[in-house]
């Protein structure tokens, strides 16, 4: 029997429910945790996976000798196994095989599938240079120690046994002299030699080819000369693409004179009208001189009553930006009409600059001739010097190019020579830091199969390094203004779901924005100015721009005016005189607009390059300014968000001690807000580094003849086209017509991607440490 106290409240407690699962925050707590795993552990798979696959793909591999049952030989460096399904030969081929009892280990795998290997046997022109190879049909495989994989210029790869190294020659010999075959020169020295008909001088006219080395000894050989004659393949190179380029520029560039003059004389003779009189003219030159006097001195007087602790009053502000419109406004009159030039282009002059062309002309052919003799000189010499490199199969040998089989290769064609059986640890380090150096500094090769990513890899760092100068500063002026300035009203709400719902849009559509809109008529209109139909007379274009004077000054005014006093609200005129200033203002911008577009004293930038286009056609500019409208809405909501997130007691501390709106924004906002800016910043980079589809349509191409900036003034050219990583991995993963080559490069280009887009962004993060510490540091 219980003996505990009898508590006659317990009774009337309401018996305490469970705590269901649902208020529990651990399992909640695990879900969270779970995901974050998750998360990260993806992350970590694809730049594990993306490094893995990137950075093996230029480490050497051996070289096999492969012989197959039919007596078949080849050499080929083993990619890759795989199973199939056999067919009824493959099937009836293993049943045999497996009845002899020579089905070795491997042959099969688990569920007595056949297995095959892919062989990268090279050789384009003599067959596929990838072969699959049944593991039942091998007799014999070993590596071959004497095989070599050469790179070429031209035509991939070429896997063989280097034989000799030979000096080609054209030799004359004497009339009825016998051509043999093959011989041995004076000083002992094997030749082989090939009529090619009569000589000039009744002769006959062969091709010899020495062999200076052969055998074991060639390799080596080679080894010693291949770079000479790659020095000499670069510098016939470097005079192609610079000597050459640069006679090619200037007579461009004369073309261009001559084509600026004849457009001189036919707007001559088609009867322009006349300037001001040159009276007139000075008169308003000196009304403009004497408005910016008056500006200049009002501007004066107001910061002596300043200093001496006046008010400042609203009038004398006004006149001050008055007389500088009028004065600026007048200059400008004058530089447009420029009444101090000669007009006209007569034919006694345009007979002189046709004779000035025709002289420089000829002086820069003269150059060009005297250029190319140089390189045909280079050439002829680098021509001597073959290798003879025989592949297994058929015996053929490396050859010159694909229309001439049996003339050797070249040893200039040769970019990389790798002997890979007899490789030590160290070699092939040295072989695989080579090859990443071809590929991170040399120009891309056979329809970007081979050589080198440096134009892509430039061209994706201006892309990225213009969009950041071009999309921040507009991103942070239009949050600045609509979180600080603008009245939080229903228009504001507009503009800001606009932008919300901008980022939400495809970037394809953006793509064919900027080809519509930047390519064909911003870009026209830079290149050729206003169409023809359209162009104003003056007269009217200039009533059209004092009109827009009187509009701009109507808005500032009625803005002034539609100013409440401080502490009161708005009345009903003061509203009025707010809509009607907006109203004025978005009718300026049309008149601007319009005034732009109808202009008689613009007709384009490059008019004397018709029918060429300079920037109407795609280009890095276009592409920059196409990204920026995609990532505009990025840079603007981190901005928001980091200006809201500044305290409005530091606001109001900083009102306090007497600073201005500005002054506060400069001083206390920007700083402690510059964070989250350079988040949007570094957002805005790495979605503009890694797009394509609108790249597509306004500036990235396949192959890209020049670089964007180079030593030509003005050295910075926005109008060419460029080339981009992530069009360059789609253009080679699946455009390339060898996608078996492509699929490493593939993986190599993303890892480049990857690391050009993380450096990019370890700059700005490391950037906004740096201005996180100065505006702090300087803050009010």
């Amino acid at each position: 029997m219980s003996t505990a106290p009898h508590n006659p409240s317990a009774a009337n407690r309401p018996a305490r429910r469970a705590t269901p699962l649902s208020a529990r925050g651990e399992p909640v707590v695990w879900i969270t945790g779970m995901a974050m795993v998750v998360c990260t552990l993806m992350i970590v798979t694809l730049l594990v996976l993306t490094a893995v696959m990137g950075t093996r793909t230029f480490w050497p591999r051996p070289i096999d000798r492969v012989v197959l049952r039919t007596g078949e030989a080849l050499l080929g460096v083993p990619v890759r196994e795989e199973s199939y399904d056999a067919g009824a030969d493959d099937a009836a081929a293993i049943a045999a095989l497996r009845a002899a009892g020579q089905i070795g280990p491997g042959v099969l795998d688990r569920e007595g599938r056949p297995v095959r290997r892919l062989y990268r046997v090279g050789n384009r022109e003599v067959g596929e240079p990838f072969r699959w190879v049944p593991l039942y049909s091998i007799a014999e495989q070993a590596p071959e120690p004497r095989a070599v994989l050469l790179e070429r210029l031209d035509w991939g790869v070429w896997i063989g046994v280097p034989e000799a190294i030979v000096r080609q020659e054209i030799v004359d010999l004497p009339a009825g002299a016998e051509a043999l075959a093959e011989g041995r020169t004076a000083d002992g020295q094997r030749f082989e030699q090939r009529v090619l008909g009569e000589s000039p001088e009744g002769g006959i006219r062969v091709r010899r080819w020495t062999f200076l080395i052969e055998g074991e000894s060639t390799w080596e050989t080679f080894r010693t000369m291949h770079p000479v004659s790659r020095a000499t393949a670069a510098r016939v190179l470097s005079m192609q693409k610079h000597d050459v380029g640069e006679v090619n520029h200037r007579l461009e560039a004369e073309r261009l004179r001559l084509r600026e003059a004849e457009i001189a004389l036919a707007r001559t003779q088609s009867g322009r009208k006349s300037p001001l009189a040159m009276h007139n003219w000075f008169a308003i030159t000196g009304i403009g001189l004497g408005a910016i006097g008056a500006g200049l001195a009002l501007s004066a007087s107001r910061s002596r009553a300043q200093r001496a602790g006046k008010p400042d009053r609203v009038g004398m502000r006004m006149m001050s930006a008055a007389a500088w419109c009028i004065g600026l406004g007048a200059l400008l009159g004058a530089w447009l009409e420029r009444p101090w030039a000669a007009p006209n282009m007569t034919e006694e002059r345009m007979a002189e600059v046709r004779a000035e062309y025709a002289q420089r002309t000829e002086a820069l052919n003269r150059e060009y001739e005297s250029i190319l003799e140089r390189i045909r000189a280079i050439d002829a010499e680098d021509s001597k010097m073959r290798i003879l490199v025989r592949e297994a199969t058929g015996g053929t040998i490396a050859p010159l190019r694909q229309t001439e089989p049996d003339e050797p290769l070249r040893l200039s064609q040769v970019v990389l020579g790798i002997e890979s059986n007899r490789l030590t640890f160290a070699g092939k380090i040295g072989v695989y830091i080579e090859r990443w150096r071809e590929f991170l500094l040399d120009e891309p090769r056979e329809t970007n199969t081979a050589g080198g990513i440096f134009p892509v890899i430039f061209g994706t760092v201006s892309l990225t390094i213009l969009l950041s100068i071009i999309v921040v500063p507009l991103g942070v002026v239009a949050a600045l203004y609509m979180r600080e300035y603008a009245k939080q009203g229903m228009v504001i709400s507009i503009v800001r779901i606009a932008v919300n719902n901008l980022a939400g849009v495809p970037s394809i559509v953006y793509g064919v924005f900027g080809l519509g809109f930047f390519c064909y008529f911003v870009g026209e209109y830079v290149d050729t100015g206003p169409a023809a139909a359209s162009v104003a007379s003056r007269g009217s274009w200039w009533v059209g721009v004092l009109a827009l004077v009187c509009t701009g000054v109507g808005a500032a005014w009625l803005g002034l005016f539609a100013r409440p006093t401080p502490g009161s609200a708005a009345t009903r005129g003061q509203r009025a005189m707010a809509w009607g200033a907006g109203s004025l203002w978005v009718a300026a911008a049309v008149g601007a607009v319009w005034l732009l577009l109808t202009t008689p004293y613009f007709t384009g930038l490059y008019e004397s390059s018709l029918p060429n286009s300079v920037f109407r056609s795609r280009g890095l500019l276009w592409s920059a300014l196409t990204l920026s409208l995609l990532t505009l809405p990025v840079v603007i909501v981190a901005t928001e968000e980091a200006i809201a997130a500044v305290p409005r007691t530091m606001r109001e501390g900083s009102y306090g001690c007497g600073a201005s709106k500005w002054q506060t924004v400069r001083r206390i906002v920007l700083p402690r807000a510059m964070p989250g800016i350079m988040t949007g910043m570094i957002l805005a980079m790495a979605r503009g580094a890694g797009e394509v589809a609108p790249l597509m349509l306004v500036g990235v191409v396949k192959l890209a003849p020049e670089l964007p900036v180079d030593g030509r003034f003005p050295f910075v050219h926005l109008e060419r086209s460029f080339m981009h990583l992530g069009f360059h991995i789609y253009d080679v993963g699946f455009q390339s017509p060898d996608s078996e080559a492509a699929r490493p490069l593939v993986w190599t280009t993303t890892l480049v991607l990857v690391i050009v887009v993380l450096m990019l962004n370890l700059s700005a993060i490391r950037l906004r440490s740096r201005l996180r510490r100065r505006f702090v540091g300087g803050a009010f």
